[in-house]
This record gives structure tokens, C-alpha cells and sequence, in this order.
């Protein structure tokens, strides 16, 4: 096809458009003329219109085939209208759960309507519209992409400088009018009779979609093998796999429909019953991170979206009610239910509450009144600590974080900033809550108020920053290639361990099969504690370690020094402080 043959074609096609679908060109021409009436640095006053523009579009292009399309201008004159009268502001809809769940209702009307009983013509409907509305994106990018090169060349030959008052107007009325234009255009084209399709899309799917469909399904069913050999619960995280696979499924084992020539058929005829294992670990999976972690909104989405997929695999399983259609129906109602009848926020907030509650009670800080114990010690608790309340603490922290700074009920914190909401949450729980909202807790430490740090039991010690003009290079003779940089305990860089020794072995052998290289860390460890007077099987504070923090990251032996960029240490009652891991920046020979 020549060039001018293709403007021909779209020149056509772009007619054919506007004569066909007069009003939805009038009500995009007058939303793409409208943005430049709009000042759009005013804290986005007045452009809640423009939001709701995809919907009122589709509702005028779902209207073409009825007779009452002549009047469908109505409605974008009663809904400007009423935004006018309720609120035009673009944040008022834009933060709205309500609104973005009626935009994915409109798009799933738009893809299936009018939602025939025949799952050909209806996944063909889908993927049509789906394939319309990618193209109009690229269009809308080439257009967009012309335009700015144009303002360019414009801007470098004649030295013109476009303001951003006008670009901003300019791409926003580009995007307002071209989207929806080219669709129009593209869906101008003569659609296939035999609803199937091409060939290149026909590969897609037979031989690449559906073998990794078979691959992925073997995997999942090996995993559910190691499960039963291992008598163990799958972990909370199978669900990103089974998910993505289930949804995936659904996906390609539609498009079968509309292939010339669907392969496969042994698999996909069973693989709505091959799916049962992997929605049952799907559920077990949710079910664990609930109850280890009470509801938040993503896991009520989460939950949402899981039943609505085990609805969807029921269906294909029955035979009389296999309707696609029944499938996008109950999307449908699964999305208004988690937008507009359930109140996520009150269910995350109250379970997070519950959870935060039992939380204060099991590690004794609750007075009973359902505040924290004003005798608390915070850094006291935390520094003597056992090693089992970790994953507590840390779940305190996180939970409190939540109730806080990210998720509130409507009914508790509405309307108040962040000040106002830990104000709020120390009056709900005492003036100890102020030290729990300042309170971080790390891996192998915590924070109280950003200044104070302790260590835990598990502490590393870290130079931040390895410096070579803090070192005096006076009295080495030269440098020892590392050959090695990073060491843990036991690690088989050890040229002294052996089969038959204990795997605790403290011994580092920094340059292989020289013996005088060699140094047992945990003596090590022990050596600088007792230069600075300190006990290594009391746990200290971080401000302590600090003090010793430069001799820890140095050995100093009679014929080489070694500088560490890392020392790792642990603590146990047992063994007090020892090595852990480290890393080596340097040696030295004397």
C-alpha cells in the first residue's frame, strides 16, 4: 500500500466516522474546545468534566443503535449539570473509589455489549474492542508525538518559545478530541463475518499463550506434589502465582474461541477441572495472610477478585450456564459491590484495630481500659527483649504505621490531617502512643523519636563509609591483593575447616592456603571488647558499640592488617557477641 493510498483510506475512514457518529464528534469537538476555557494550575477547579468524558462517550456510542440516539445529547448536558451543582473538581472524583469502579463498569459494558449469548461473538465483541481501543492509543501517541516535534522545530528555527499555559491546553485538547476519534475510525472497519482470528494473532495464541498455559499448569501441579511429600501448608505468597495464572487462563482459554484453528483441545477441555487445585491454594493462601495479618483494603480487593474467578471457573465447569457473558456480569457486580456497597476503609480499620488491641495485650502493654500501660518502658522493653517477641514488635510497628499514616475510618478520622490523626490516636490510647507512633523497628535494631538507637539482639556493626585517607599507610609494605571480599561464618573460603568440623567455626582465611592470614573472629570480637572494658556476653547499646565500632573493622596482627567495610555480629545469652558475616575492604603486610 502507497503512502497516499493509506491517507486516502483514513481521509475516508475519518468521514465515514463523523457522518456516522455525529453527536458523540459534537460532544468530543466541544470537550476538546472547552479545556482551553479552563485554567488548569488552579488546583484542578472545574476539570471533573473532563474525567467523566470515556463515560459519557460510550453511553452515546452504546445509544447508535436505538432510536433514541438522537437524543442521547441529553445526558452530557444533565451530567455537566449536576457536576456543576455537586462539585467540579477533578481530586473529588479522581481519590474516589466510587468513581473509578463505575469507569471499569462503563469500560466492561463497552467491551460486551450487547452481551450475546454466544461466547464466540461476545469474546470476539471483547477482543475487538479491546484491539480499538490499543490502536487508538498508538494513534493518539503518533499524533501527540507529531505535534511535539513540529512545536520543537518551530521552537529551534524561529526562536519561539511555546509557554506551558499552552502546551498543557494543547495536549489535553489533542488527548480529549483524538482518542475517541480514533476509535470511531478503527471501529469504522469491516469486521470480520467469521468472527475469528488473523493469522498472526491465531499463532499468538496456539503456540505460545496456550503451551505456556500447559507449562505453568504442570509447575503448579509439581508444587501441589512437594506440598503433599512435605505435609506442609503452601506459603502466603503461591497467591502471586495462582492468581496471575487463573486469570491468565481465563484469558486464553476465551481466545480459543476465535482461533481459525484452536490446537490443544485434550488440555483445554479438562483445564477448567485442572484449575480447582490451583483456586484451592489461591483461598489457603489468602486465608493465611488474613489470619496472620487481619484485613486490610488490598486483601478485601484480593478477596474480591478470588471469588469472583472461583465464580467464573464454576461456570465453565457447568455446562448449561458456560456463557462468557455470565462471566463479565459477575466482574461487574463484584467491582460496584467493592466500590459502592462495601466500606473497605471501616472493615481495614476495625480489623487492624482488633489486631493492633491483641497485639498490646500479648505483649503485656495494654492496662485492660484498652490503652497502653503509662509504665511502659519502651526502650527498656525492647533492648531486653527476647528474641521471640521480634516478629511481634515488628507487627506492632507496622500495624500501629497503618492505623496512623495510611488507612483511616471515615468515621474516626474524616477530614483531619496527619497531625490531627496521631493526636487522635494518643487520646484513643494514651500518651504512650506517642512513643509508639516515633517508634521503628529494624531487623537489628529500633527507633524512638529518630534519635535514639538501640541495638537488638541480631546487631550489625557498619562503616558507612570506608575512607583510605584515614588510614596511615606508613607502616605497611605493600598491599595484599583480595581475593575474597565477602565471608560468612562456616563458609567453604575457610582454607583450616574441615568435613568433620562443626559448622560453627569462627575461623577466616582471608588469602588461601596462607595459614598466617588466618583469624578466628570471635576471639576477634572478644579481643576489642576487653580493650575498652566491655563485657561481650551483656548485650550493649548502640552507643557503645559505637565507641568500639573502629577497632571492630580492624585486625591489627604483627605481620598484616586487615580494614572491613562490614562486620556483622550476633548476640545470644549463650555465646554473647559473635561473627556473623563481614566483608573486607583492604590488607595491608608489614
Amino acid at each position: 500500500m502507497s503512502l497516499s493510498t493509506f491517507f486516502q483510506q483514513t481521509k475516508t475512514q475519518i468521514k465515514s466516522a463523523i457522518s456516522t457518529h455525529p453527536i458523540e464528534i459534537f460532544m468530543i469537538a466541544a470537550f476538546a474546545l472547552g479545556i482551553w476555557f479552563v485554567d488548569m494550575n488552579s488546583g484542578k477547579d472545574h476539570l471533573a468534566y473532563w474525567l467523566f468524558e470515556p463515560m459519557l462517550f460510550a453511553f452515546i456510542y452504546l445509544s447508535r443503535p436505538y432510536s433514541w440516539y438522537r437524543f442521547s445529547w441529553i445526558v452530557p448536558l444533565i451530567a455537566v449539570f449536576t457536576i456543576w451543582q455537586v462539585n467540579d473538581n477533578a481530586d473529588f472524583y479522581g481519590y474516589s473509589p466510587k468513581f473509578w469502579g463505575a469507569q471499569f463498569i462503563v469500560l466492561l459494558i463497552l467491551f460486551g455489549f450487547p452481551f450475546v449469548r454466544n461466547n464466540q461473538a461476545f469474546t470476539y465483541r471483547n477482543f475487538t474492542t479491546l484491539y480499538y481501543i490499543t490502536s487508538s492509543i498508538a494513534g493518539w501517541g503518533l499524533v501527540s508525538g507529531l505535534v511535539a516535534a513540529i512545536l520543537a522545530s518551530i521552537s529551534t528555527l524561529f526562536n519561539i518559545d511555546f509557554s506551558e499555559w499552552f502546551q498543557k491546553h494543547l495536549y489535553s485538547s489533542i488527548t480529549a478530541f483524538c482518542l475517541p476519534l480514533f476509535f470511531l475510525v478503527f471501529q469504522q472497519r469491516q469486521e470480520n463475518t467469521e468472527m475469528t482470528l488473523n493469522r498472526s494473532f491465531d499463532i499468538l495464541v496456539n503456540f505460545i499463550l496456550a503451551p505456556a498455559l500447559m507449562i505453568f499448569t504442570a509447575l503448579l501441579y509439581a508444587y501441589v506434589g512437594k506440598i503433599i511429600l512435605a505435609g506442609a501448608l503452601p506459603k502466603g505468597m503461591v497467591s502471586n502465582i495462582a492468581l496471575p495464572y487463573l486469570v491468565g487462563g481465563l484469558g486464553v482459554y476465551a481466545l480459543r474461541s476465535i482461533s481459525v484453528k484452536a490446537n490443544w483441545n485434550g488440555f483445554f477441555k479438562f483445564f477448567p477441572y485442572l484449575s480447582i487445585i490451583p483456586i484451592v491454594l489461591l483461598w489457603l493462601a489468602i486465608d493465611r495472610r488474613i489470619s496472620a495479618y487481619a484485613w486490610t483494603e488490598q486483601r478485601i480487593y484480593l478477596v474480591a477478585l478470588a471469588s469472583a474467578i472461583t465464580i467464573a471457573y464454576t461456570i465453565l465447569i457447568i455446562p448449561k450456564i458456560r456463557q462468557y457473558r455470565l462471566i463479565s456480569i459477575v466482574v461487574m457486580i463484584a467491582i460496584f459491590a467493592m466500590t459502592w456497597v462495601v466500606n473497605l476503609k471501616e472493615i481495614a480499620y476495625q480489623s487492624q484495630t482488633e489486631r493492633f488491641e491483641h497485639l498490646l495485650t500479648k505483649l503485656n502493654l495494654s492496662d485492660g481500659q484498652g490503652k497502653i500501660r503509662d509504665d511502659v518502658d519502651f526502650l527498656s522493653r525492647l533492648e531486653n527483649m527476647p528474641e521471640h517477641e521480634l516478629q511481634d514488635w515488628n507487627e506492632l510497628d507496622d500495624v500501629s504505621d497503618y492505623l496512623v499514616a495510611h488507612h483511616f475510618y471515615s468515621g474516626s478520622y474524616n477530614g483531619l490531617n496527619y497531625e490531627e490523626k496521631q493526636k487522635a490516636f494518643v487520646q484513643k490510647y494514651g500518651e504512650k502512643a506517642n512513643a509508639l507512633i516515633s517508634l521503628d523497628v529494624y531487623e537489628h535494631s529500633f527507633r524512638i523519636n529518630d534519635s535514639e538507637i538501640m541495638a537488638l539482639q541480631n546487631s550489625p556493626v557498619r562503616e558507612a563509609e570506608f575512607e583510605w585517607s584515614s588510614i596511615d599507610l606508613t607502616p605497611y609494605k605493600k598491599w595484599i591483593h583480595v581475593p575474597v571480599y565477602q565471608f560468612y561464618r562456616a563458609d567453604d573460603n575457610s582454607s583450616k575447616k574441615e568435613e568433620n568440623e562443626s559448622k560453627e567455626q569462627a575461623e577466616v582465611c582471608f588469602v588461601e592456603e596462607h595459614d598466617r592470614y588466618c583469624t578466628d573472629m570471635d576471639q576477634h570480637i572478644k579481643k576489642v571488647f576487653q580493650q575498652h572494658h566491655l563485657d561481650a556476653m551483656k548485650k550493649l547499646p548502640e552507643s557503645d558499640l559505637k565507641l568500639i565500632r573502629k577497632d571492630l573493622l580492624k585486625i591489627d596482627a604483627p605481620s598484616f592488617a586487615i580494614y572491613f567495610g562490614s562486620l556483622e555480629m550476633q548476640f545470644s545469652q549463650e555465646k554473647g557477641y559473635h561473627y556473623k558475616s563481614l566483608t573486607v575492604e583492604a590488607i595491608f603486610e608489614k
